[in-house]
């Protein structure tokens, strides 16, 4: 989704978008489809965030060059001589500083926010109308035996017949036809006024953020945090519409399986016992789905080794035996004084990369707000992902769902 909204080709003359900075440090290996380049785009993206962070820090504490002292936050005299606690706390002050500047746009959370409210304000009006006994809508007219399966139009059609028709409470109507059009008029006059480059590299920042903090998350074998990054993936799934239908109903599903469905103790296996740390360091732990693939490697190259004798009952035996030949081959190396080899990629520095994309940053003050600055390929760019989330239907996609899993039907 990250490569589906900020790259595309055409985007190579607009400055300072994943494309151009693609060009700008010659990464050939990124593809469009990071399904074909996963590892490759991947590290490209990181670097572009990393950038981000970088350009956005020299922005807030007012650093004009790597050599220059911030003059908009000074660091305090004598931070060498403070305590750790000390220097964490200005650390955690500057970070919130960026976080608020560029992460969070006030705006875009309000608008979100007014939206669930909306949304929830008309599900408990729809509610807390009295139903008739199959669970149909009855209309309001005094007398009239009519009813609706829905609380929709053809309702209020019927309704408007009677003489007089009867009283709609302001939180049930229908909204008028006028509300739109003023809502796009508002809207084409925030876009004129728009930066593209600067919502673009804000909205880059904050989704990579995310990804980052996804990526750490399992590192550090957090569960916790990964379920609440699956909660917030959930809405980005939504607003991709049909492409990743499935993805957000596996989201959803997960919180079905954690908070209703399984009981207390498999709840906590199912949130925690989701990456395993094979070398017993802190922040090395990696997905159980790609501990599989080692295994399977390993396996792969026993099997290699049989030649003619491959059989099922060989293949067998080497499976059953994974664990034991893999701590003998360990205790063997360990005792001559072997240094094993390490299954990690071998990088290049990336230091070179960065400061050309910084500088590149800084240039362009893609941090500062300039009306009416234009890219050609990203025309119009809309900062907030969920601007055109619906939370009415999500209301209604999620108890829909809710209703088929209470009825033993999987969220599908």
């Amino acid at each position: 989704m990250i490569f589906k909204r900020f790259f595309s080709p055409k985007s190579d003359g607009d400055f300072c978008t994943l494309y151009a900075d693609r060009t700008t440090i010659n990464r050939r290996n990124v593809a469009a489809d990071p399904a074909k380049a996963y590892r490759a785009d991947r590290d490209f993206f990181l670097v572009v965030v990393q950038s981000r962070v970088i350009a956005a820090a020299m922005e807030i504490l007012g650093i004009q060059s790597k050599s220059s002292r911030p003059y908009k936050c000074p660091i305090p005299p004598g931070v060498g001589n403070m305590s750790n606690q000390a220097k964490l706390q200005y650390l955690h002050k500057v970070a919130a500083m960026i976080v608020d500047s560029f992460v969070f746009d006030q705006s875009s959370v309000n608008h979100l926010v007014d939206k669930i409210l909306t949304a929830q304000e008309k599900e408990d009006a729809i509610n807390s109308q009295q139903l008739t006994e199959d669970g149909r809508f009855p209309c309001r007219f005094p007398g009239c035996n009519y009813s609706f399966q829905y609380d929709g139009r053809s309702r209020r059609r019927h309704e408007l017949t009677h003489n007089p028709p009867p009283e709609v409470p302001t939180n049930q109507a229908e909204p008028s036809g006028d509300q739109p059009n003023s809502d796009e008029s508002v809207a084409t006059q925030q876009e004129v006024k728009s930066d593209d480059v600067y919502n673009y590299n804000c909205a880059l920042l904050t989704d990579g953020l995310f990804f980052m903090n996804f990526l750490d998350a399992i590192a550090e074998g957090d569960g916790g945090r990964m379920m609440r990054q699956y909660k917030y993936l959930l809405l980005y799934c939504r607003a991709d519409g049909t492409h990743s239908t499935k993805y957000a109903l596996e989201c959803l599903y997960q919180s079905f399986l954690v908070n209703a469905m399984l009981n207390p103790r498999d709840a906590e296996r199912f949130v925690w016992n989701r990456t395993v740390n094979n070398s017993g360091k802190p922040g090395k732990n990696i997905a159980l789905d790609l501990d599989v693939e080692h295994s399977n490697n390993f396996v792969k190259q026993a099997i290699k080794h049989l030649g003619p004798n491959l059989t099922e009952d060989a293949v067998s035996r080497i499976c059953k035996a994974e664990n034991s030949a893999r701590t003998v081959l360990e205790n063997i190396d360990r005792s001559i004084c072997r240094a094993a080899g390490s299954s990690e990629h071998s990088q290049r520095s990336l230091e070179r990369d960065l400061s050309v994309l910084v500088d590149k940053c800084l240039s362009n003050s893609v941090f500062e707000k300039h009306d009416s600055r234009r890219y050609v390929c990203f025309r119009g760019f809309e900062r907030d992902p969920f601007r055109s989330l619906d939370m009415s239907s999500m209301f209604k996609w999620i108890n829909k769902h809710k209703k088929n899993m209470h009825s033993g039907l999987r969220a599908r």
